[in-house]
């Protein structure tokens, strides 16, 4: 025999074969499909498809499980939030993510670390204020290992795959927000959204003297713009109603210099009531719907791309004081679906949360916390998920 697997076998490069990394991102499917053949795998239903999506939210709105996005002025998710901003903010968050995948008696552990979201605020006279965010879309971070066989010229040879998905796609969005008078706010937000994903597989043999390893890789690079506009209404006192809506125009992939797909962003709903009508206690509620089919002709058809529909509710109480200013007190529940599986069937998603706001040097600064956990699962296939969501923000008001 030859002693290099290179010299007997030409592989195919990731880019040349189709190999895209929205469809690097389905190959856990071989997880769930392959029970036959002795596997370890680290994988994550939160990482099919094009990954999970982050959301970009500011620590105070994790900590109520996302109930206060739409009404939060750091989260880019409503532009009218930051109507009537009175002085500057800017803010930075950490996020790492501890997941547990379970399947088929096995278990494995993946870490990942996000920045989830950077934001500036500036507020101007007569109400108007801008916004400038770089936050986090959808995240793919994982790596998996299989074991099986190669035939070359009619012999069995073992082997061992390592596949690594390393990518993620932002949401850089700037944005507007007027406050009309008391009761009307109104906004508009403009989103650029980029990335890359990067996918490397290694093959080696476990005979070594006759087989050398092979390595290949394939990177593509994500384009896409979006329009948003939002409101918020004060229906009665303490009880305010608030809407946004977000725009997707077209999203490209490239591999190299050439355009390989076309799609859209996603197109997002949301609506939210909030009430403050009872001292230091906020209440609120909110929807949203996101229709990620719009991104579906962006990969293959090895994954499976469904729409969301995602229910929050959460509370943020004033608690005792911490050198003059209240330490605020947080909690929230929610009801996800997840945009990308396998199958016909939807990865869904539980999430509990807690958090906390204390105050640093009075109103110039404050330093947020939040820990969330979270449930997945993808019905009938045995296969479930469970994280811890660690939340550290800091925001500086000059």
């Amino acid at each position: 025999m030859m002693p290099s697997f290179m010299h007997r076998v030409r592989m195919r490069s990731a880019e040349a074969s189709g190999f895209s990394a929205g469809a690097a991102a389905t190959t856990v499917a071989a997880v769930f499909c392959l029970s036959a053949t002795p596997l370890a795998a680290q994988g994550s239903l939160g990482s099919l498809g094009f990954g999970y999506p982050v959301g970009g939210v500011s620590v105070r709105t994790a900590g109520t499980a996302d109930a206060f996005a739409d009404f939060d002025a750091l989260s880019p998710r409503n532009p009218a939030a930051i109507g009537g901003l009175q002085r500057m903010v800017l803010s930075a968050q950490t996020e790492p993510e501890y997941r547990s995948l379970s399947f088929n008696g096995t278990q494995e552990r993946t870490t990942i670390q996000r920045i989830p979201l950077i934001a500036v605020l500036f507020p101007f006279r007569r109400g108007f204020a801008l916004g400038l965010s770089a936050s986090s879309f959808l995240d793919r971070s994982y790596s998996m290992l299989t074991t099986g066989t190669a035939l070359i010229e009619g012999v069995p040879v073992s082997t061992n795959d390592r596949l690594d998905i390393r990518g993620a796609i932002g949401d850089m969005r700037a944005a507007v927000g007027w406050q009309i008078n008391s009761r009307f706010k109104i906004g508009v937000g403009g989103h650029l959204y980029t990335g890359e994903n990067v996918a490397v597989r290694e093959r080696k043999f476990a005979d070594t003297l006759s087989f050398g390893s092979v390595l290949d890789s394939s990177r593509v690079n994500y384009f896409g713009t979006a329009l948003s506009v939002g409101g918020e209404v004060r229906v009665l006192k303490g009880l305010a109603a608030v809407g946004s809506y977000r725009k997707g125009n077209t999203f490209k992939s490239r591999v190299r210099d050439s355009v390989r797909t076309t799609a859209d962003v996603p197109d997002r709903v949301g609506l939210g009531l909030r009430y403050d009508g009872i001292a230091g206690t906020t209440l609120a509620v909110g929807m949203e719907q996101v229709k990620w089919t719009n991104m579906a002709a962006l990969g293959t058809g090895l994954s499976t791309t469904h729409d969301a529909n995602n229910l929050h509710a959460g509370i943020e109480v004033q608690g005792p004081q911490f050198r003059g200013s209240p330490i605020f007190l947080r909690a929230g529940y929610a009801r996800n679906e997840l945009p990308f599986s396998v199958s016909a069937e939807r990865v869904k998603e539980t999430r509990f949360s807690t958090g906390v706001g204390l105050p640093i040097a009075r109103d110039a600064a404050t330093f947020d916390i939040s820990v969330q956990r979270a449930n997945r699962a993808l019905a009938n296939s045995g296969a479930k998920e469970s994280a811890w969501l660690l939340g550290f923000g800091l925001q500086i008001r000059p």
